[in-house]
C-alpha cells in the first residue's frame, strides 16, 4: 500500500511561486508576442496607406509586391528588424514614383533610415517625420517637395539624425534655428531650394559636422563666425546665394577643411591659395 505525503508548508510555497512565475513569463511572452504583432500590423497600415498616395507607378513595383500576400519585410525596399520584425529601414529611391508622402510614414516609430531619393514627390513634408525619435538619415532630396521646414524640426524628433539630405526640391522660408540641437548631424544638404533668410549661428552648435551644402537658394547676410568653430567641417558649399559682408578669416582655422565654395555671392575677403 502506497502512502502519498503530505507536503509541507515550505513545499506549498515553492510549489505555488514556482506556478506564479511560470505564469507570469507565459503572460509576459503572450503580451509581447502580442505587442509585436500588433506593431507589423500598424507598419503595414502606415506603408499600404503611403502606396495609396502613389498616383504613378511606372514599373510597377510596389504594385505587385506591396500586397496582403506577401509578407510585409519582403515587401521591395523594405528593411524589419529580425528580433522584433518592425520597419527599420525604407528605401524608394530612384523608382521614378509619382505622389505625396502622408502623415502616417510617422506611425513607423521604429525607422531608422527614411530615403526616397530621385522620384517626383510633391506636396509638403508631413510633420511626424520631424518628430520620429530613432532616425538616423532622412533622405527625400531629388523630389518636387516645398512649403516650410518646421521652426521646431529638432526639438521634438530627430535628435539621433545623422544625415539630413534635402537638396533639389522646392523647399522655401527660412532654415530653422532648432537645426542646431539635431546635434549628431553630420551632413546637412539644403542645396538647390529656395531657402531665404540668414544662415542660422546655431548651425555652430554641430560639432560632428563634416558636410553642409546650402549653395543655390536665396539666403542672405553674413556668414556667422560660429560656422567657422566646425573643426570637423570638410566640405562647405554657399556658392550662389545673396550672402554679403567679409568672408571671416577665422574659417582658414578649419584644419579639416578640403572644399569651399562660396562663388556668385557679394563676400568680401580672401580666398586662400595652395
Amino acid at each position: 500500500m502506497r502512502v502519498h505525503k503530505k507536503p509541507s508548508p515550505m513545499e506549498r510555497g515553492s510549489q505555488f511561486f514556482l506556478l506564479t512565475v511560470i505564469l507570469f513569463v507565459h503572460c509576459r511572452l503572450a503580451c509581447s508576442l502580442g505587442d509585436m504583432v500588433s506593431n507589423n500590423i500598424n507598419d503595414r497600415s502606415s506603408l499600404l496607406t503611403l502606396k495609396s498616395h502613389i498616383t504613378l507607378d511606372p514599373h510597377s513595383i510596389l504594385t505587385r509586391n506591396w500586397t496582403s500576400q506577401t509578407p510585409i519585410c519582403n515587401w521591395v525596399g523594405v528593411t524589419c528588424d529580425p528580433l522584433h520584425n518592425r520597419v527599420i529601414e525604407l528605401n524608394l529611391s530612384s523608382m521614378e514614383l509619382v505622389g505625396s508622402i502622408p502623415p502616417e510614414i510617422g506611425n513607423l516609430s521604429s525607422l531608422v533610415s527614411l530615403d526616397m531619393n530621385m522620384n517626383s514627390f510633391h506636396g509638403t513634408i508631413p510633420p511626424p517625420i520631424f518628430n520620429m525619435s530613432l532616425l538616423q538619415v532622412l533622405d527625400l532630396s531629388g523630389n518636387d517637395l516645398s512649403g516650410n521646414l518646421p521652426i521646431d524640426m529638432c526639438k521634438f524628433g530627430l535628435h539621433k539624425l545623422k544625415t539630413l539630405n534635402l537638396y533639389y526640391n522646392k523647399l522655401y522660408g527660412e532654415i530653422p534655428l532648432s537645426l542646431g540641437e539635431c546635434s549628431e548631424l553630420k551632413l546637412i544638404s539644403l542645396y538647390g531650394n529656395n531657402l531665404a533668410g540668414h544662415l542660422p549661428r546655431q548651425i555652430g552648435n554641430l560639432t560632428l559636422l563634416t558636410e553642409l551644402f546650402l549653395g543655390l537658394n536665396n539666403l542672405i547676410g553674413n556668414i556667422p563666425e560660429e560656422l567657422c568653430y566646425l573643426n570637423n567641417l570638410q566640405r562647405f558649399t554657399i556658392a550662389s546665394n545673396k550672402l554679403n559682408g567679409p568672408l571671416p578669416r577665422q574659417i582658414w582655422n578649419i584644419t579639416a577643411l578640403r572644399e569651399l565654395d562660396v562663388w556668385n555671392n557679394s563676400l568680401i575677403g580672401f580666398i586662400l591659395s595652395q
